[in-house]
């Protein structure tokens, strides 16, 4: 997928996707739209709202937000200016103190967002990317959002400690426990539970021979060498590419220096 390629298509009854090196959703919810994360500029909020128009043909009334890093926050001053209520997780408010944007609502664990007919599900599952890490179930559409906790190989968490990789593993089984079709995360293409799955088995293979070839004295380089990335898992989204080796690189630095976050 080229960074600049962008398509739109609908994911489920009323739920649709910009698709590309960042990604942007939007639900019919009856009496209005919601939109989930707002993309990396301000002016691209121009391109969702007529992509809105086209497809639902409701007014934005819903913004949340997954997290608060600034690829996915950026249109909020847009919509909120619009009358758009705004819904984060209440450590998004304590960042962003007075800026243009911010959550009109904030929620500790769960959150739901009620429209005419439909619903969103929102659930806390921070603590490992950021401390905001938000989900969104979309029920009536088979769709979940889980923005950056899986980054199609990458390891998301920030700080690669054994703590951080619990919890990694943690959040993981609990986005298995969706019965869903289609899961959304926030750059690249679309997945479904099975590649979630594979991942969790790729995650935990790195953790378990990362730490023992490094035991047998070996260097970074020959490390790096001894473990290819597997085959069924080249074609993911910029993981043959880079991904693994900064992966490798990541757990060897936990190595060098357990205290890292």
């Amino acid at each position: 997928m080229a960074d600049d390629v962008y398509t739109i298509r609908e994911l489920g009854p009323g739920v649709f996707i910009r698709q590309g090196l960042d990604n942007c959703v939007w639900a019919d919810l009856g009496d209005g739209t919601l939109v989930i994360d707002t993309l990396e500029e301000p002016e691209l909020a121009e391109v969702i709202k007529q992509a809105v128009a086209e497809t639902v043909g409701k007014p934005i009334r819903y913004v949340v937000n997954t997290h608060w890093d600034g690829d996915h926050t950026a249109g909020n001053p847009v919509f909120a200016a619009e009358g758009a209520s705004v819904l984060a997780h209440e450590s998004c408010a304590l960042v962003t103190p007075n800026r243009d944007g911010q959550p009109d609502e904030v929620f500790h664990d769960h959150a739901v967002v009620q429209g005419q007919g439909r619903e969103a599900r929102v659930e806390w599952l921070g603590g490992t990317h950021t401390p905001a890490d938000s989900i969104v179930h979309l029920p009536w559409a088979r769709v979940l959002h889980i923005a950056d906790l899986f980054g199609w190989g990458l390891f998301m968490q920030r700080g690669d400690t054994p703590e951080k990789s619990a919890r990694s593993r943690e959040v993981l089984g609990r986005i298995l426990t969706y019965d869903v079709d289609t899961i959304v995360c926030g750059h690249g293409p679309t997945l479904t539970p099975k590649e979630v799955r594979r991942y969790l088995k790729y995650f935990n293979h790195l953790w378990e021979t990362v730490p023992a070839l490094r035991a047998q004295g070996k260097d970074d380089a020959a490390i790096q060498a001894a473990l290819p990335v597997p085959d069924e898992l080249a074609d993911w989204f910029g993981l043959a590419k880079w991904k693994h080796a900064r992966n490798i690189e990541r757990i060897l630095e936990s190595l060098n220096d357990p205290a890292s976050e």
